[in-house]
């Protein structure tokens, strides 16, 4: 008999399970070699490197916390997929079945690459001051703005000029000169920070809460849930402003006060599923055979309440991005970290001419904003079904 005849229960892998209860397993081992290498990295910028650590990289403190949650989200995440390679492939050709998830998800790759990568490769946007205010392909203004053409010069009425997008900086520039293509990888990290800040340290401690309340009850469910309750009443932006007027801008200080504020309705979410499940006919059976308390939520619960959690988590991207993009908006964020908010103001800002002329700086981050949040919402949507091991895959 084929093995995938089989019925399941006889196609368990009790090695695995027999590794989950060693002191040493591969994801704890591989986390603390990450923290490691981690740490020397620390310590080479610390003492030898003090500029840059990689290529135009100036590493900060929300860029250590970052490279620390990609050592959690390695550890628990891809060396947990790799050892069930079966579900990966199964969930790999569920998401090809989807157009629209399989587009989603490649947007989103692309996103993450440009985001993390390039930036450190490209370094800052150059100011090309001469160039300010270049129309992108196939748009013609009025030259006047600016004292070069990069396109092709046409001539109007008396001394009118009108300069003609080029093909070679296909989304023109802004009033410093620097290309859009520029300003919108550099913006696009920021958002990735967020995404990889959120899913390493936010979703797991509201995942966690939502689990313990759910799954203990009692007194344990009331001191968290109540704190929930207090916690959604504080609004972030006002908590963000006070860090401001003390430690200044900082996308690490906008992650702790907007992260730590946010996760609340999605600990709600995952309580309210947990509920549901804990009576089941399995997680019954499997504490009466003596499973402890821990590993009945971590095997049993926790993968059911993947079709509310799963589109929750990718909501609260999307809101922190957006709410990422708002604060730089408003002039409150670092200004040596390039934001697709604070681009969108520079091109709306009255001091700098009438934004209907030059409606590319706004526009160019506003579509590649809206897009990412768009695709982050399908993608949890389409996931949802993807990954709800009751879906019949």
């Amino acid at each position: 008999m084929e093995s995938s005849d089989r019925p399941r229960f006889e196609r368990v892998d009790w090695s695995e399970i027999d590794t989950e209860r060693r002191l040493v397993t591969p994801e704890r081992a591989l986390f603390v070699l990450g923290l490691c290498v981690v740490v020397g990295l620390f310590l080479y910028d610390y003492y030898y490197a003090h500029v840059y650590l990689v290529a135009q990289w100036a590493v900060t403190p929300i860029d250590w916390a970052v490279l620390i949650g990609l050592v959690g989200l390695v550890s628990y995440g891809v060396v947990p997929a790799a050892r069930n390679r079966a579900a990966v492939r199964r969930t790999y050709e569920s998401i090809r079945s989807r157009p629209v998830l399989s587009g989603a998800l490649a947007f989103l790759a692309v996103f993450g690459v440009v985001g993390t990568v390039l930036p450190v490769l490209l370094g800052r946007p150059e100011l090309h001051f001469g160039y300010a205010y270049q129309p992108p392909v196939g748009v013609t203004v009025d030259a006047g703005w600016s004292p070069n053409c990069f396109g092709t010069i046409k001539r109007g009425q008396g001394i009118q000029r009108y300069c003609e997008g080029s093909a070679l900086i296909p989304l023109g520039t802004n009033g410093r000169g620097q290309l859009m293509e520029a300003m919108l990888v550099a913006g696009a990290r920021p958002a990735i920070y967020v995404v990889l800040f959120t899913a390493a340290f936010i979703v797991p401690l509201a995942t966690a809460v939502g689990v313990a309340a759910g799954f203990r009850g009692g007194r344990l469910d009331d001191l968290l849930m109540t704190y929930v309750d207090v916690q959604l009443c504080i609004p972030a932006i006002f908590l963000y402003f006070i860090g401001y007027m003390y430690v200044g801008a900082s996308l690490l200080l906008l992650l702790v006060t907007f992260g730590l504020l946010s996760w609340g309705p999605v600990a709600r979410l995952v309580r309210s599923e947990v509920l549901q499940r804990r009576e089941d006919g399995y997680v019954v059976v499997a504490r009466s055979l003596g499973g402890s308390d821990s590993y009945v939520a971590r095997r049993h619960v926790l993968p059911n309440v993947t079709n509310t959690l799963v589109p929750a988590v990718f909501h609260l991207f999307a809101i922190l991005i957006l709410a990422e993009a708002g604060v730089a908006f408003l002039g409150f964020s670092n200004v040596e970290l390039y934001s697709w908010g604070s681009t969108i103001a520079e091109g709306l800002s009255p001091d700098r001419m009438r934004a209907h002329e030059v409606w590319w700086i706004s526009t160019v981050p506003a579509v590649a904003l809206a897009a990412t949040v768009v695709a982050l919402k399908l993608a949890g949507d389409g996931l949802r079904d993807v990954l709800d091991p009751r879906g019949g895959r």
